[in-house]
């Protein structure tokens, strides 16, 4: 009895891991359409400007605390 009740939770152990893993129901998960952007050649001083998109994959809500340019 200890054994099936110990392969039970062994197996519900796994599957909820990969169902985790699948849809990071665990928390926030941020997701960028791209993380660079090109802008070629450019005249020095110009000003430049791209909009970074993202979403949430998580069910948790996504907080940015802090942005930094690379």
């Amino acid at each position: 009895m200890k054994k099936s009740v110990a392969v039970f939770g062994i197996i519900f152990l796994a599957v909820f891991a990969v169902y985790a893993a699948q849809d990071n129901i665990l928390g926030p998960s941020i997701a960028f359409d791209g993380l660079a952007k090109d802008f070629g050649k450019v005249i020095e001083g110009a000003p430049l400007k791209h909009i970074f998109k993202f979403t949430n994959k998580g069910s948790a809500t996504l907080e940015i605390f802090k942005v930094e340019p690379g």
